[in-house]
């Protein structure tokens, strides 16, 4: 009865969040976040992710702050960010599962560095998987051969399942049923070679959402009964009641936050302040060891990160030149703004004894506040009279011991920003997402300016 009682609970306490009307932008914004925050932390953290949640917190917000952990970490934590933050924003009934779609999120969470593992990424497994549960035993998911029609059969009747509830079908499982049984055909299954858990919980959330429940999370002390619960149905026969029970609980803890940010309480949790003080108090204590900005500082971080960085822009953005009449390509110093034509971009100015002069004074690098790359494009050819024009730019700003970069594609910002000590050179995969995530707007908001 434990799991009955638990839905009877979950429906009484979602009228009750209904009867309030409409969440204030201020509400749901605080609502989202907190989910967001601990639902990335904490999936993420299951799988081995290193980022803390004072890091995962970084990453949401766009001001990366990561020390000395693997790219790998951050870039699967951005990925899964915007997913979620996707799913968090869907409305009642906005729900269709597919292969399609489940690929897609797994391309979007997954980063890996061979070509060899990259290849497997968005795609079902090719050798069989498995697993030591609890008890030390091994337990086999499906064979990788039966994954296709195991994944089409679950999907046709979860969608069935959802029809019904929508349409509402007097013979319609509970929205929980279906989310809760979806979640362990999933698993069983074990479609992916890696990240199933990750994209398990990502599902299981959506269909949720999807039917107007809040999603769940698992903190560390809760990790262990989760995989027991799974272990003894995989294994052992177990009753799946006392698994969907465990899941109702985590929903109902979602649902008492929403109503605490209703009722005007507090949801931060006791010690968050302290974890902000403490990353605030790391922060000063690097400062013994920073550099200094300087003529030489910042003629390094040029030629370490920031030529590397301006060429892959260029080179990836020359995609789009053969679609407008034509292209200019600006580098500003300040506010003094220049036309090139190569790529030699700042090569000149960063030269040994450089100088310029800016609003009638002589300017050295050690005066320098920021710099920008800009690529204009005019008049696209293929609209007829819409001949309109898009701009991209690398924007980055030289503090006092850190420099900063942005970037901007069409109509505003992407909000993608990385922040670097002087010391800290640009990765080669920083570059590559930094540079991917800017043409990648660019493109959408290409497409979204054709008018058909």
């Amino acid at each position: 009865m434990a799991y009955t009682n638990s839905k009877q609970k979950i429906d009484l306490l979602r009228e009750q969040i209904l009867s309030h009307g409409k969440l204030t932008p201020e509400q749901l914004k605080k609502i989202n976040y907190k989910f967001r925050l601990e639902w990335n932390y904490n999936s993420n953290s299951m799988e081995g992710n290193t980022l803390t949640i004072e890091e995962t917190r970084s990453v949401m917000v766009g001001n990366i702050m990561v020390d000395k952990k693997p790219y790998k970490d951050i870039a699967e934590m951005k990925g899964h960010d915007e997913v979620i933050s996707d799913i968090l924003k869907i409305g009642k009934g906005e729900l269709r599962l597919s292969e399609a779609r489940i690929k897609q999120i797994h391309e979007a969470i997954m980063y890996e560095e061979t070509e060899e593992e990259k290849a497997k990424i968005g795609k079902w497994k090719e050798t069989n998987n498995y697993i030591y549960n609890y008890k030390g035993e091994r337990f086999d998911f499906v064979d990788f051969k039966e994954v296709q029609d195991r994944m089409h059969d679950l999907l046709n009747r979860t969608n069935a399942a959802i029809d019904a509830i929508q349409n509402g079908s007097k013979k319609a499982l509970h929205p929980l049923d279906v989310a809760f049984n979806f979640h362990l055909e999933y698993v069983n299954i074990h479609p992916f070679y890696d990240a199933n858990g990750r994209t398990a919980r990502i599902l299981t959330n959506l269909i949720l959402i999807a039917l107007e429940y809040p999603p769940f999370w698992i903190t560390e002390p809760q990790r262990a009964p989760y995989s027991n619960y799974l272990g003894d149905i995989q294994g052992y026969g177990g009753d799946p009641n006392l698994f969907h029970n465990f899941l109702a609980e985590l929903v109902l803890r979602s649902q008492q936050l929403i109503v605490d940010v209703i009722e005007g309480r507090d949801i931060e949790a006791d010690d968050d302040l302290d974890k902000e003080i403490a990353v605030w108090k790391r922060q000063l204590e690097k400062k013994d060891g920073l550099l200094l900005k300087s003529n030489d500082v910042i003629e390094n971080v040029y030629k370490a990160s920031l030529t590397p960085l301006f060429s892959h822009y260029l080179n990836k953005s020359s995609n789009f030149d053969d679609l407008f009449i034509s292209k200019t390509i600006y580098y500003s110093i300040e506010t003094n703004k220049y036309k090139i034509d190569d790529s030699s971009i700042f090569n000149d100015f960063f030269s040994g004894n450089s100088r310029e002069y800016v609003s009638g004074r002589l300017l050295k690098l050690k005066d320098l506040n920021n710099i920008k790359l800009e690529i204009n494009f005019k008049d696209f050819k293929n609209n007829g009279i819409n001949l309109f024009g898009k701009t991209s730019f690398i924007y980055i700003q030289f503090s006092e011991y850190n420099y900063i970069i942005t970037t901007h594609s069409g109509g505003k910002a992407n909000n993608t920003s990385i922040e670097k000590l002087y010391s800290e050179s640009l990765t080669e995969e920083e570059i590559k997402s930094i540079v991917k995530d800017t043409v990648a707007k660019l493109f959408e908001d290409i497409k979204a300016s054709i008018k058909s």
